[in-house]
């Protein structure tokens, strides 16, 4: 377990960590739920323990698999940056044209109560933009790490995952009078209303394919 690893697998915790929608769920929390404080912490509690227990079915599987299949672990990091140019090409696209933002509203049966399954349920429909950990669970097994090491750097990982939603959850918490109003126009400038084409947002995506095609032809392999 190098430094340079540990470095790497951190970049991509806090690439991860910047989740539009686990941040966002937070954030209508703070301003829907009849009991803010419950309601948002087991939200928070319930994502966390599932991305954490995602990440290491995810390892262990992969560790089996790669006992069993020679070279499996190469094909699936060429899958990973072939689907992430893809991906990243597809975004960029959509970024040449305006298109409708997608509201974020509370579901009415979470509460203090049901926030915890409300967290799973939402971690799982936000799997497929997981990437960062997907590509960190193979730089895991690529380096050898030990299945104990391994594991504490997934629930490192896990906590970094996590820290941008829990700031907003314990600032809202703890300045809900004075913040309300902000998180209210941010919600509404991001989830309301048409947003038109972005060629810098796009320009930003079509690199990032662009890179991402070179290390599949260049590095990985």
């Amino acid at each position: 377990m190098t430094g340079g690893l540990l470095w790497g697998l951190t970049g991509l915790a806090l690439l991860d960590s910047v989740n539009a929608a686990t941040i966002w769920i937070v954030i209508v929390i703070l301003l829907g739920a009849k009991r803010p404080a419950p309601t948002g912490w087991a939200f928070m509690l319930g994502a966390a323990v599932s991305f954490l227990a995602f990440a290491l079915m995810f390892y262990f599987g992969l560790s089996f698999a790669e006992s069993a299949l020679d070279g499996f672990a190469l094909w699936l990091r060429r899958g990973l940056f072939a689907a992430l140019a893809v991906a990243l090409a597809v975004m960029g696209v959509r970024r040449l044209r305006p298109r409708e933002r997608r509201g974020y509203t509370l579901p009415q049966w979470v509460n203090a109560w049901s926030a915890l399954p409300f967290g799973v349920l939402a971690t799982i429909g936000d799997l497929p933009n997981a990437f960062p950990m997907v590509l960190a669970v193979e730089r895991l097994l690529n380096a050898d790490a030990a299945a104990p090491a391994a594991v504490l750097v997934l629930v490192g990982y896990t906590l970094v995952y996590a820290l941008p939603a829990v700031l907003i959850l314990a600032a809202g918490l703890a300045f809900n009078d004075e913040l309300r109003e902000q998180l209210q126009s941010m919600l509404s400038g991001r989830t309301s209303g048409t947003a038109g084409p972005s060629p810098k947002a796009a320009a930003a995506c079509f690199a990032g394919a662009a890179a991402s095609l070179a290390v599949l032809l260049l590095w990985v392999g």
